[in-house]
């Protein structure tokens, strides 16, 4: 059965941390939790939605604004000073992997910095909960990639792909996400 979709976005051929110094920690933690924008950055994309090599997904005013007329609740619009009309668009709404289900790998972990240098296996998505995802956009409780790179799934509802081809939103492509894989 079909539960909802993960959203794959495609580059916009811009990194995030590439004038920003990070710590030796970084590399075990991942973009939510270092949390920090290049305020010097200058996004260009005719893409309502991105994503820079660096897995920050980018998005437009134009996004925002239907998020915001869809009345979607637990999304952060992060300004990004240099770039007038584009946000870091982060997710709240958290839904749970099953990692026993899907063969997710957990590789050499940092006691020091609490964290995995790497986290892969992310598709296809398993859920914890095999229940429709609802209306809206949501996010992975485990982020994937190497180094500081990890981000997790982001995913949205069976209705939200439609109202997002409905409103023309482009930039934006979706994996199924099934109870079961055959």
């Amino acid at each position: 059965m079909l539960l909802g979709y993960a959203i794959i976005i495609y580059d916009n051929k811009y990194s995030m941390y590439r004038n920003i110094k990070l710590d030796e920690c970084a590399k075990y933690s991942d973009n939510y939790i270092i949390n920090r924008i290049d305020p010097d950055i200058k996004i260009k994309t005719k893409k309502d939605i991105s994503s820079t090599y660096d897995n920050f997904t980018i998005v437009t005013d134009q996004f925002k604004m239907f998020c915001e007329t869809e009345k979607y609740e637990g999304l952060e619009f992060v300004t990004l000073p240099n770039s007038p009309g584009y946000y870091w668009f982060k997710i709240h709404n958290v839904i749970e992997l099953d990692p026993q289900d899907h063969g997710i790998r957990f590789i050499n972990y940092n006691e020091q910095c609490q964290g995995y240098e790497e986290i892969i296996g992310a598709y296809p998505v398993h859920l914890k909960v095999k229940e429709l995802i609802p209306d809206g956009f949501f996010r992975t409780n485990l982020c994937f990639g190497s180094f500081e790179t990890k981000t997790p799934i982001e995913m949205i509802g069976i209705a939200t792909k439609q109202k997002l081809k409905i409103a023309s939103i482009k930039g934006i492509d979706t994996s199924e996400i099934k109870d079961k894989y055959d």
